[in-house]
């Protein structure tokens, strides 16, 4: 289906990609800018979930393109879609010139069955290959791991080994890809009760103890935020480990624009930064549908605006 027959079809989906359009200048004769014609400066990359069941993946991708966005995020890829199936998001992902930010490798990785303890690290590997397979096709360059809870069995610091051994161990698997494995770190505070990898510190001495370019860190802003806030100076100590983004407002985990966050200040600084990577809307919309999610493309249009 074409980009124009889906709209045809598709009332809603019309005015979806229609809608921001405002009217075409201010009372003073100037351009009304909007998030449809804004010129991003960093890549910034919606979520797939966003508009739910009601839209397919290539609606999904079509909609985020017509917002001047070329990438987005799929944690569930593998889990959602066979290998055939994600050659026809590839085909769609190249008509629109749009690159895949993560997906998630371990779905056990929130559990207590993922990194902390050895008995668990083969399931981990299957994942890890699993993953590789997806990467080929297509052909993202990070895939989040995560380290799964704490154990009452193990020292913290024995737990803190496993997960090195373990990312050693996968980061053998994917050294002769262009993929990137990269560990995020969560807070406990309000929804991970439990979780191993918590602080930047912490993850920071995981990468250095795993030595690969293949294992680097996934800074989540609404975690770190909750778990331990300095941003701007923790991205900056932490800078050459981190190899992601991933954006969510604190308290609520919406769109930037809702929170305490001062998300136009850490855009320009990682602009300023010269980052090249991308940045995850990994939250909710604080508006429902289309036009929550017109809401939130427009928000960050506002924290993307600086001179």
């Amino acid at each position: 289906m074409t980009r124009r027959d889906l709209l045809v079809a598709s009332p809603a989906l019309a005015a979806a990609v229609g809608c921001s359009r405002g009217p075409d200048s201010a009372p003073g004769g100037a351009p009304v800018e909007t998030a449809k014609t804004h010129q991003w400066h960093l890549r910034y990359a919606p979520r797939m979930s966003f508009l739910g069941d009601a839209y397919s993946v290539e609606q999904h991708l079509e909609i985020y393109a017509d917002y001047g966005f070329r990438a987005f995020e799929y944690n569930n890829l593998p889990r959602n879609h066979s290998l055939q199936e994600a050659e026809g998001i590839r085909r769609k992902m190249d008509s629109l010139g749009m690159e895949m930010g993560v997906f998630v490798v371990n779905s056990g990785g929130w559990k207590g069955d993922a990194l902390v303890d050895r008995k668990f690290h083969e399931g981990f590997l299957n994942d890890v290959r699993t993953a590789v397979d997806y990467h080929k096709v297509i052909r993202n360059r990070w895939a989040t791991v995560t380290s799964g809870l704490s154990v009452d069995y193990l020292s913290l610091e024995r737990q803190t080994e496993n997960v090195i051994e373990g990312l050693k161990k996968a980061a053998e698997i994917v050294e002769p890809t262009d993929l990137t494995l990269v560990l995020e770190p969560l807070n406990v505070l309000v929804d991970h009760a439990g979780y191993h990898v918590v602080t930047s510190e912490l993850a920071a001495r995981i990468i250095d103890g795993v030595g690969s370019p293949h294992v680097r860190i996934l800074f989540d802003i609404y975690h770190q935020q909750i778990s331990e806030g300095n941003l701007t100076n923790n991205i900056d100590k932490y800078w050459d480990r981190i190899a992601y983004f991933q954006v969510g407002d604190v308290p609520g985990r919406k769109e930037p624009g809702t929170g305490e966050i001062r998300y136009q200040h850490l855009f320009r600084h990682l602009y300023e930064k010269g980052y090249q990577g991308i940045l995850g809307m990994e939250h909710g919309l604080s508006g429902e549908g289309l036009a929550g999610l017109e809401k939130c493309f427009e928000e960050y249009r506002r924290a993307d605006t600086w001179e």
